[in-house]
């Protein structure tokens, strides 16, 4: 891929002015965006960790990505597609007990079909603080619903899953594909020696260098929907893995960037979201996910395009939606370049 020095106007569209005004503005303390093409590279940030924390932010730094996890998780189970250790239609009870009086197949779960009434898992988790015990309290729905459902238990069991097929933890199997892809500013909430933008602050004190998903926290640091630390650049690098087949198979990889859903509004693939709320005008050619936290990882197969941003947006408060005009500042780009 041909990298050209990081230039604002390399990607049309971009208004890196209207971001700095965002984040003086309160969108986020700081934010790091890296974007990508086969013929294009961007890198800008703006913006400190805090404000009590005066680091300037940059494409470098770490950032809790929270349910961006997901799709790490998802990856994990494409690999056992591509090794014939499971499949799309294959139902869960086939690996999991949970499942034993369920027809949801593990499609059911990557596309949010599942429909579990267990939110939010942060209360069953303080009393229930460990994952596999935090599963036995779920219950699970006898069958898919036609609609989409997002919620973290889903991916709570397909880490599960992980688990059960590859006969380790979760956190090592997470650990040793970040290794094989090279993601080198890619940690999990459960490593010691972060160092992070504050996502919260609780109690008058900042919340640092800890998975801000309370329930994985509770359970470790990492879950298959929540625990991912990394950098926008990794952020981007793990997009770009998944365009260039580094992540699974060309045939596993095209049932990932596949439109599953039947309802409009409802566009999913295998992980990724097919829509982007507010975002009407997206190409269908776009899958994404984002984070509580504020971050943003959306690609373009098509044309080989990867948008990576991180933020800290909750650290201004839960309520904060502002940081969501970072992301369409972003996104310009896609609306703009044919």
């Amino acid at each position: 891929m041909k990298i050209n020095p990081p230039q604002a106007d390399d990607f049309p569209g971009i208004d890196t002015e209207a971001m700095d005004y965002l984040i003086s503005r309160g969108a986020s303390p700081g934010c790091a965006v890296v974007m990508s093409s086969p013929e294009r590279y961007f890198e800008f940030s703006s913006g400190m960790y805090s404000d009590t924390d005066r680091r300037p932010a940059g494409p470098h730094t770490l950032y809790d990505v929270a349910s961006l996890t997901k799709l790490f998780t998802t990856a994990l189970v494409l690999r056992l597609f591509d090794e014939g250790k499971t499949g799309l239609e294959e139902r869960m009870s086939e690996y999991l007990p949970h499942f034993k009086d369920s027809a949801l197949t593990v499609r059911d779960l990557l596309t949010h079909r599942a429909r579990m009434v267990c939110e939010p898992l942060s209360k069953t988790a303080i009393e229930t603080p460990d994952i596999r015990a935090l599963a036995e309290r779920i219950p699970v729905s006898p069958a898919a619903s036609p609609h989409f459902f997002y919620q973290n238990a889903t991916f709570l069991f397909l880490g599960l899953l992980v688990e059960e097929l590859r006969g380790r933890t979760f956190a090592d199997c997470l650990l040793e594909m970040i290794s094989e892809l090279g993601l080198r500013e890619t940690r999990i909430g459960s490593e010691s020696g972060l160092d992070a933008p504050p996502t919260e602050i609780r109690g008058g004190e900042p919340w640092a260098n800890r998975t801000h998903d309370e329930s994985s926290h509770l359970c470790g640091g990492v879950t298959g929907y929540a625990g991912i630390f990394a950098s926008a650049c990794d952020l981007m690098k793990f997009g770009r893995a998944w365009l260039d087949f580094k992540i699974a198979s060309p045939g596993a990889t095209g049932n990932a960037f596949t439109n599953y859903g039947k309802y409009p509004g409802e566009e999913q693939g295998l992980g990724w979201f097919n829509t982007l709320q507010r975002f009407p005008c997206l190409s269908r050619d776009v899958f994404c996910h984002s984070g509580y936290t504020g971050p943003l990882l959306a690609v373009n197969p098509k044309k080989g395009r990867v948008y990576a941003l991180c933020c800290n947006r909750t650290y201004y408060g839960r309520n904060n939606q502002l940081y969501r005009e970072l992301w369409a500042r972003m996104l310009a780009s896609e609306l703009t370049v044919q």
